[in-house]
């Protein structure tokens, strides 16, 4: 005999909890729709990585957008207009002047008013922001390796492909 059988009003859905996120999140019913759960999963994985994230950096003194910025003109090797900084940035930040102005005063980076164009401002990494970005590089590696490291190379790059495609619904 079932457990329907002795409890008559227990449904399926007890019998068989939702696994994923549902279960995780504790919904006792599936998601609405597969967009709905996708989106949710791609928040809640946000949050957990990026925390780990948030603390390493502030370990180090910085923000992750600060960290952003410094990888950025450490990846361009001249000097950078806050505005070609500002477009690059994984995460968009509203207040990019304030941002780098942090790092001014951290003597991270130096910023240089353009002589053509007193509207831009360029922004260059200093040998102090060399040098912590490279004490960040192991840790940071070894962070990413202990986050996704379990999963394969085909995965991983299967996982950036479909990510890809949902930010770029154009490229499909």
């Amino acid at each position: 005999m079932s457990v329907e059988t002795y409890y008559p009003t227990m449904s399926r859905e007890k019998l068989n909890p939702p696994q994923g996120l549902a279960a995780e999140i504790g919904m006792q019913r599936p998601f609405r729709f597969a967009e709905e759960e996708a989106l949710l999963n791609i928040v809640r994985t946000y949050s957990q990585l990026s925390a780990e994230g948030d603390k390493l950096f502030k370990d180090f003194g910085i923000s992750g957008p600060q960290y952003n910025v410094l990888r950025i003109l450490r990846g361009h090797g001249t000097p950078v207009s806050v505005y070609q900084i500002a477009a690059e940035m994984i995460t968009a930040s509203p207040d990019m002047p304030r941002l780098v102005d942090r790092l001014v005063a951290a003597q991270l980076v130096t910023k240089t008013r353009c002589e053509n164009d007193r509207r831009v401002v360029w922004v260059n990494l200093t040998k102090e922001g060399k040098a912590l970005l490279k004490s960040i590089d192991q840790p940071l590696i070894d962070l990413h390796q202990s986050q996704l490291g379990h999963m394969g190379e085909n995965e991983l790059k299967t996982l950036s492909d479909l990510l890809y495609r949902a930010r770029h619904p154009e490229a499909v």
